[in-house]
């Protein structure tokens, strides 16, 4: 029997709840799991994102060789001038392990992970997320699996997509009565994935599947005070106590759908569980472009406008673009969900810094972003400031010069501000680094934890796991220590670069650009 492994990604997991569900007794398969198995800390990029950490965990490469740091990347104009484009497939400069498994004779399935579109051919199914349920066929390899997926009985395949509608209530605000109908999309949309997961490894088994199912996420952006043991009030409200059961009853859910799935793939299957990130509470607001005005490196504009409702950015980005004199700016943060600043290089147009003029200016305003305290508590702002392009290895543009880290572990506000830092009236859910592993099945162990291992992991794993030679220039390292016996890992050529791979697809839609800034509102990258 050919050696196969499903792969189920937890978008935003963490063992923060989970351990705290299971000790409840509330996900007993994964506990069985867990207890059958091997688990480790999955330590995520350095700015724990989704789109670089989903791309770093397929291609077992870092940000700086694939070049999606973000859902946006800027460009510059010969002016000075800074607008942004959306990242998609034609930005990723790595080669998947899908193709990686194709190359060596073996059959792929991909569901539901960011950046897929357009769609890739793979020997094997292809279906991206992010992509509105009226241009899934955009994001499907083959183009003809909607067809079959329309055909499934008992099945929605609007469900697969983003309902632009539906997610546009919880951007303007989700108030009593409303977030109950929010959960159960949530738990159609997971069960969705889950369930075609289900169908497809039993009509049309490939020997690598796997799945994000990206509903932990969402929920906990939203309703982490729900969540958080540490955040329940003993006094809430009856409604609060109901909503907060209601969120607990998505992890039981979520439980069920990895029990089908594990079944589905059966026993002589090797299950691997991994999350992008982990998760967190954030209690502040920083507003990074406010500190770069302050210490005079980002100009607003007299129209521009301080924030008074702490949010992260403007309703559209344009808007917020508008604000800044790009003229006299010449270090900038683009988008809150990357933490990054970008210096403005000056390659003969007279706007930015001199090439001769970076390794001082860079080492200067790392070292003025590292001293920064806030005046209320006189504690540091930035408990880190990565100089991504000083660290001796090559990168792709347009990388961020610098990729900061804030205290409470939140994402940075890009608005004006009459403060630098101002306080949340309720703690809400972030991203953390640490996220989870679990390994299940024929060649694992069983009740072990492992050291941490990184998301850089994965894909050599995988791998491993089904036979296939790691390409010699995947960063990440095969976690031997998980094997319940000596496993040999095989060394291959290097993956296939980007540009030898065919390019001649059209677009993203104006639909799939309005559903993907949607999302970045509803998982708290603009309010």
């Amino acid at each position: 029997m050919p050696k196969r492994a499903l792969m189920i990604g937890l978008d935003g997991a963490t063992f923060t709840l989970l351990d705290h569900f299971i000790a409840k007794g509330e996900m007993p398969f994964l506990a069985s799991m867990m207890d059958n198995g091997v688990r480790a800390i999955l330590k995520s990029t350095r700015n724990p994102l989704t789109p670089p950490a989903w791309t770093s965990m397929v291609t077992g490469r870092s940000p700086e060789a694939h070049g999606i740091y973000d859902f946006m990347r800027p460009d510059f104009t010969e002016d000075g001038g800074v607008f942004l484009k959306i990242n998609d497939n034609r930005d990723n400069h790595c080669e998947s392990i899908w193709s990686i498994a194709n190359r060596a004779g073996l059959r792929a399935t991909s569901l539901n992970f960011f950046g897929h579109a357009p769609a890739p051919e793979v020997d094997g199914y292809l279906i991206s997320g992010f992509v509105p349920w009226r241009h899934l066929r955009h994001g499907m390899y083959p183009k003809s699996l909607l067809d079959d997926v329309k055909q499934m009985e008992m099945f929605d395949y609007k469900m697969l997509g983003m309902d632009i509608g539906e997610e546009k209530k919880c951007i303007q605000g989700l108030n009593q009565g409303e977030q109950e109908p929010w959960i159960d999309l949530q738990n159609d949309r997971d069960k969705a994935w889950a369930d075609l997961t289900c169908h497809m490894m039993k009509t049309d088994r490939t020997e690598l599947t796997a799945v994000v199912l990206d509903g932990p996420d969402k929920m906990q952006h939203i309703f982490w005070r729900y969540l958080d043991p540490a955040y329940l009030d003993p006094d809430a409200s009856e409604y609060d106590q109901q909503l907060a059961d209601r969120c607990l009853d998505f992890y039981r859910r979520l439980d069920v759908n990895l029990k089908n799935m594990v079944e589905a793939a059966g026993p002589e299957t090797d299950i691997v569980i991994t999350s992008d990130h982990g998760f967190g509470p954030t209690t502040e607001v920083v507003y990074l472009n406010e500190w770069l005005a302050r210490n005079g490196y980002l100009f607003w504009r007299d129209s521009a406008e301080a924030d008074s409702n702490n949010q992260l950015t403007t309703e559209k980005f344009k808007d917020h673009l508008s604000m800044v004199d790009w003229k006299k700016t010449v270090a900038f943060a683009p988008t809150p969900s990357s933490n990054a600043i970008f210096v403005k290089r000056d390659n003969g147009s007279g706007y930015g810094i001199k090439d001769d003029e970076y390794l001082d200016f860079i080492l200067k305003l790392k070292a003025e972003l590292l001293a920064a305290v806030d005046p209320a508590d006189g504690k540091p702002i930035f408990l880190g400031a990565e100089t991504n392009k000083l660290r001796g290895t090559t990168f792709v543009e347009p990388c961020p010069d610098i990729t900061v880290r804030l205290r409470d572990g939140g994402f940075v506000s890009i608005l004006k501000s009459k403060e630098v830092v101002s306080q949340r009236l309720k703690a809400e859910g972030t991203h953390r680094p640490d996220g989870i592993f679990v390994a299940y099945g024929p060649s694992f162990r069983k009740g072990e934890r492992l050291d941490d291992l990184n998301l850089l992991d994965v894909a050599p794993l995988l791998l491993t796991l089904l036979d296939v030679p790691v390409p010699r220039d995947m960063e990440g390292k095969v976690p031997t220590a998980a094997f319940a016996e000596a496993t040999e890992v095989k060394t291959g050529a290097a993956t296939v670069a980007a540009t030898e791979r065919k390019d001649d697809r059209e677009g993203p839609s104006e639909e799939e650009r309005e559903a993907l800034m949607n999302q970045l509102k509803i998982l708290g990258y603009m309010d």
